[in-house]
């Protein structure tokens, strides 16, 4: 524990010089950034008619296992004694001791932002080449464009011969100054017709259009995941299916809302229907498929066949409050808007940039849902408890309380609602 704790300690030190020194369009494990910023500037660099066609997509051997140490205490600007221990320290794995020759340390605070300083600079060393620059009166464009999150990355180029001859070198030469290699066998040039996987997503040209779309495996693994909790649990209560599968369908649904999923939604809709009708049927042999229906399946708004189960609570009408499994197609499809390459939030000129961004995500979020977004507008954002905003980083809980017979709401952070409660249970004891 006081290893970690010394870790992060030297991360809050070492986070600013990082993102001040970080390739523009890098993207994973960095502040306020997330894969689909990454997603969409493939999207940026591709989507044109005059955009380049082929991509390098890259794949680095070992990455995390093989970065040289020697290179790291040259290069990374922190107490050397420290991080040489930290880099030499080894790991336990069933009770036996493996020593860390190479690599930074896994799992570990400060190690995502040592792998990203060891990466930074390879947009730069391809863009001095590849540059846009004027030739006898004449603009040259190589629409070259770098796109990385962590060890993964993407390079476009006008024609493969350039990627493979041209930019692949230099790859190569930066990462070997590093004690690191390309994997040949899963560093690839496609063509953007045939399209390629890039963080859980499958980015193509369609005649004259770009889609991105979930990726078949991406899909696939969800899918599987699903299958295997229902299976595994054939004789669960309802509720606690019901609460077990929400929080995996709703994290895959708002990773892949931002891209063309609306067929994949249904898709995966029908999916989990097929597995959790068998999994009723299995559980009622002797019964009837009409009894099963009316048992599992019950009609909530629009859709007649909500898999759903009465807790014994009340809506404030009265009616039965039903806790239902959440549907892939009740998510609305967005536009993502990406992060500027240059932003950064350790620098105060870019402080305003960071908060307009932050309402903007939020309100987003809030869009449909009229009770918390007249709260949001009527606290202005602020959580009353604290005086801090709420954002969507922090997240809310809805606080009630009752004045006067009249059910009074707020919006509040977790951490203040928890508070609200524990002192709420010492007043009670009190009295």
């Amino acid at each position: 524990m006081t290893d970690r704790a010394m870790q992060t300690l030297y991360k809050f030190a070492l986070e600013p010089i990082a993102e001040t020194t970080a390739d523009p369009n890098s993207y994973g494990f960095r502040a306020k950034r997330c894969t689909q910023d990454a997603i969409e500037q493939c999207f940026t660099s591709l989507n044109k008619k005059k955009s380049a066609k082929w991509v390098l997509e890259g794949d680095i051997k070992g990455c995390f296992d093989n970065i040289s140490h020697e290179w790291i205490l040259n290069n990374i600007p922190m107490n050397k004694k420290l991080l040489k221990l930290w880099l030499e320290c080894g790991y336990i794995e069933k009770q036996k001791l493996f020593p860390t020759e190479t690599g930074s340390p896994q799992g570990s605070p400060i190690s995502p932002i040592i792998s990203n300083m060891v990466l930074d600079g390879l947009e730069k060393a391809i863009k001095e080449k590849y540059h846009r620059r004027t030739v006898n009166k004449k603009t040259y464009f190589p629409k070259v464009n770098f796109v990385r999150y962590a060890d993964d990355f993407i390079v476009t180029g006008e024609s493969a011969e350039l990627l493979e001859n041209g930019v692949k070198p230099i790859i190569v030469k930066f990462l070997a100054e590093r004690g690191l290699e390309l994997s040949e066998e899963k560093t690839l040039i496609t063509h953007i017709n045939d399209g390629f996987d890039f963080l859980g997503v499958n980015i193509r040209m369609y005649k004259d259009k770009l889609l991105t779309k979930p990726s078949d495996k991406n899909f696939k693994a969800i899918v599987d995941k699903i299958r295997r909790i229902i299976k595994d649990n054939p004789s669960m209560k309802q509720e606690i299916l019901i609460r077990k599968l929400n929080p995996i369908i709703i994290g895959w649904v708002n990773y892949q809302k931002y891209n063309v999923s609306s067929k994949t939604f249904e898709k995966l809709d029908y999916e989990i229907y097929k597995s959790l009708w068998t999994w009723c049927v299995r559980r009622h042999p002797k019964k009837g498929r009409k009894w099963i229906a009316k048992k599992y399946f019950h009609t909530i708004g629009n859709r007649t066949w909500t898999f759903s189960v009465a807790t014994g609570d009340r809506m404030e009408n009265g009616e039965k409050y039903y806790l239902r499994l959440k549907y892939a197609t009740d998510t609305d499809i967005k536009r993502f808007t990406k992060i500027q390459a240059e932003a950064n939030p350790f620098d105060e000129n870019w402080q305003i940039y960071f908060e307009e961004r932050e309402e903007l995500k939020i309100r987003n979020e809030l869009k449909g849902r009229t009770v918390i977004n007249r709260l949001y507008k009527t606290q202005n954002g602020i959580c009353p408890v604290c005086g801090e905003k709420i954002t969507i980083d922090t997240d809310f809980r809805v606080h009630q309380t009752i004045q006067n017979n009249i059910t009074l709401k707020t919006l509040v952070h977790p951490w203040c609602h928890r508070k609200l409660h524990i002192d709420d249970e010492e007043n009670t004891l009190a009295l």
